[in-house]
């Protein structure tokens, strides 16, 4: 049985984290961008073709799973203001993370995201929510972190676009969702991949880079993710256990 999505459910293994099933704004974010959305959407009138103003001429998904030249984006789904059914193939995170996820201790990692139900490739797993920080205050937290031998969540993701690059910061030490659990791995299941729906901010969202079996821990690459991002390594040992492990744990540079 394959896993399916559903509405996010998910609760917090301790105490100290609060849910929350989408990002919220933290310091030295921008509110304008953050609280902006798309004020035009597509005119199709049931589900949506390579024609779609939102697909841009490429189909983002197909049969709900990821179409391999999508993964470096960009991917705009369908919005609030489109003429489209809700089930159109071109709403995919929307609908929630799947319901197969699970958080358990990991041999040497701490806790981790592990999927009690086979994931397919291509398909959409969850999203890392939190809260969308500044490039400044993602520095400040790193290094506070650093100095207090503290668990680090802070990602930070760049996107190339033509001549321009999109840094998007977003920490869920203390907000966060399911997705917080998902170990870096050097030779991971899953890639990152950021998605809009409702504006410029995206959502940055793990999908299976090849079948995951169930009771298998889903793992990204902590560098971001994002097709030529720029990758140095920390001095945090990596005991992700890949053959191809590098031995210290990637950051975007910040």
């Amino acid at each position: 049985m394959e896993a399916v999505t559903r509405e996010d459910e998910y609760e917090h293994v301790t105490l100290d984290v609060m849910y929350i099933t989408s990002n919220i704004p933290g310091p030295g974010v921008n509110l304008d961008d953050f609280e902006s959305e798309f004020s035009h959407g597509c005119t199709c009138k049931s589900s949506c073709t390579t024609s779609c103003s939102c697909t841009r001429g490429f189909l983002n998904y197909t049969d709900s799973r990821i179409n391999q030249d999508k993964l470096s984006g960009p991917v705009v789904e369908c919005n609030s203001n489109c003429k489209c059914d809700i089930n159109c193939g071109n709403r995919l995170i929307q609908h929630g993370p799947l319901d197969c996820l699970t958080v358990r201790e990991t041999q040497s990692k701490g806790l981790g995201l592990v999927t009690e139900k086979i994931i397919r490739k291509g398909q959409f797993i969850c999203e890392y929510a939190g809260e969308v920080i500044g490039l400044e205050e993602a520095r400040r937290r790193v290094e506070i972190n650093k100095r207090t031998n503290s668990m680090n969540y802070v990602l930070v993701v760049s996107e190339h676009v033509s001549s321009n690059t999109i840094v998007t910061c977003i920490d869920p030490k203390y907000f966060g969702n399911i997705g917080r659990y998902g170990n870096h791995s050097c030779q991971p299941n899953s890639t990152l991949v950021p998605v809009r729906v409702e504006g410029v901010i995206p959502r940055l969202c793990l999908f299976a880079s090849r079948d995951i079996q169930a009771n298998e821990e889903v793992t990204f690459d902590y560098g971001g993710g994002v097709e030529n991002s720029v990758q140095v390594h920390s001095d945090t040992p990596c005991l992700c256990g890949a053959d191809n492990c590098l031995s210290y744990l990637p950051h975007h540079p910040i």
